[in-house]
C-alpha cells in the first residue's frame, strides 16, 4: 500500500512512518517543519518521498495525495497558546 502521513517528520508521524516503512508499505510524507524535524527521520531504512509544504494549501494537498491509497493525518498545531492567539490557523490544520 502507499500512505500519505501529513506531520511525518513529528514524533508521532515520525513513529507512524517508521512503521509503516517496517511493513514494507511506501510513504509520502508531508510537514512544513514548524514543530517536526527531518532527524526524526533518521534511521529509516527507505526510500521516503519528504514534501515540505503547507496542509492547507490546496494545491500542495491535491499533489501529495496523488497516488496514495490512504492518508493518516498526523500533521497539528499542538500548542494551547498558539491555539488560542490564532485559532482559525489551528482550526484549518488540525481539521
Amino acid at each position: 500500500m502507499r500512505y500519505l502521513v501529513t506531520g511525518g517528520a513529528g514524533f508521532i508521524g515520525s513513529n507512524l512512518v517508521r512503521g509503516l516503512v517496517e511493513q514494507g508499505h511506501q510513504v509520502r510524507i508531508i510537514d512544513d517543519f514548524s514543530s517536526g524535524h527531518v532527524t526524526n527521520l533518521n534511521g529509516i531504512d527507505a526510500d521516503l518521498e519528504v514534501i515540505e509544504g503547507d496542509i492547507t494549501n490546496l494545491d500542495t494537498l491535491i499533489d501529495a495525495t496523488e497516488w496514495v491509497d490512504g492518508v493518516f493525518h498526523q500533521a497539528a498545531i499542538p500548542a494551547v497558546p498558539r491555539s488560542i492567539k490564532d485559532p482559525i490557523r489551528t482550526n484549518a490544520v488540525n481539521v
